[in-house]
């Protein structure tokens, strides 16, 4: 049986690795790490709107890599590739990335969206402040909210907000993920 796969989004700094690592280890999970950051690390420079495509789809690539390859039960884009056309559109106002995305975020079993509520905290190799963080998260709103007829591509795709400190947000998607039987355990 293949794995599952369940995709992280949200703007910068809302707790999608956090909330990765934990359900790894709650999900016997394999965790897909972001493309984007490596891709930081090893050219030294944040990518230029041509680089944006290659990102997004090495994102999906690494996804596809892991669910031919791993043993395990569940793999976790953290982030889903979608984010990558998310930045596209706040950094140089390309939406020409959604769509495919978009496509691709409908192969999972589930899309987590991780809020805002928690603190902004810098972490000196990418992220680029508070306002940055608002500006990711209201196209995620515009997208999968009241914009349908900008992103129409988006219809038929209802992630799950997961707000608060990490136990809640572990807690929201263990209830999607592993609901109860009728005798009440998981």
């Amino acid at each position: 049986m293949p794995p599952r796969r369940i995709g992280l989004i949200g703007a910068e700094c809302t707790g999608k690795s956090a909330l990765a690592k934990e359900l790894a280890s709650e999900l016997d999970a394999l965790v897909v790490p972001e493309y984007l950051r490596q891709f930081v690390l090893d050219h030294g420079h944040t990518p230029q709107q041509g680089e944006q495509s290659m990102i997004l789809r090495a994102q999906e690539q690494a996804e596809a890599e892991a669910m031919a390859t791993t043993l395990m039960s569940t793999v976790i884009g953290d982030p889903a590739p979608l984010m990558t056309a998310v930045y596209s559109c706040a950094y140089f106002d390309d939406y020409s990335l959604l769509e495919p995305a978009l496509a691709h975020a409908r192969g999972y079993d589930l899309l987590v969206w991780c809020d805002t509520d928690i603190p902004w905290l810098a972490d000196g190799v990418q992220r680029d402040g508070e306002a940055h963080r608002t500006r990711v998260h209201s196209i995620l709103v515009d997208i999968f909210g009241k914009d349908k007829e900008r992103v129409p591509a988006a219809l038929g795709l209802s992630p799950l907000l997961v707000s608060g400190d990490l136990a809640s947000r572990v807690a929201a998607v263990r209830r999607v993920w592993l609901p109860e039987s009728p005798d009440g355990s998981t």
